[in-house]
């Protein structure tokens, strides 16, 4: 079995950068689609194009076996907006980063996410759902390339909380902060790590 690989970068979660193109041999930058695995005869077996790194073999491979199994891994997302335009963010010491609140996606999902946000901001809120979406990306927790499968929910704050005033604060021992989109953009960790979802609530939660 073989995967689509295409130089058009789809919009679709499963269109994956081949960072290593050059090393590879391909002429220009390429994607490869993994949900079109296909099946290809002995006779094109030595019509090869280039061939991965192992950086980018491994990932392909964590990705297909979840597509292979239908896999994916249900969190959602907390968009919550301050009256300046920035977003709350939760420094994950796992991650080594600034990320937006995230939990497990639970039967009652909707009750979940408000009860954590009102937790957060320490008034009852209610959130609103924004949208869904699939976003294969590492993870540095558990080192690996997975399928999330993403529920986002928004919050604009008309009044910034008295305990979450500071450019960066506590809450229940984990610390917090507000960074606006152009922030998270032009901070290198946060890119490299959470790109996906910076892009996914700049669309969705302008």
């Amino acid at each position: 079995m073989t995967i689509y690989v295409t130089s058009q970068n789809k919009a679709n979660p499963f269109s994956i950068e081949i960072k290593d193109w050059k090393e590879a041999g391909l002429s220009k930058p390429s994607w490869a689609r993994i949900n079109r695995i296909v099946r290809i005869g002995e006779y094109n077996l030595d019509q090869r194009a280039g061939t991965l790194t192992n950086k980018d073999r491994l990932k392909f491979m964590q990705l297909t076996s979840e597509v292979l199994l239908h896999k994916t891994h249900e969190f959602s997302l907390l968009a919550i907006k301050n009256p300046d335009g920035k977003f709350l963010q939760k420094y994950d010491e796992r991650w080594d980063c600034w990320l937006f609140p995230y939990f497990r996606t639970e039967e009652d999902n909707k009750a979940a996410a408000d009860k954590i946000a009102s937790e957060l901001v320490k008034n009852k809120v209610y959130t609103q759902y924004v949208t869904t979406a699939k976003h294969c990306k590492y993870s540095v927790s558990d080192q690996v390339y997975k399928i999330y499968n993403h529920k986002l929910y928004r919050l604009n704050l008309d009044i910034i909380p008295e305990h979450m005033t500071e450019d960066e604060f506590e809450i229940n021992g984990t610390k917090y902060s507000w960074l606006s989109i152009r922030q998270m953009e032009n901070n290198s960790v946060i890119m490299e790590k959470n790109e996906e979802i910076v892009a996914f609530v700049k669309c969705n939660c302008k």
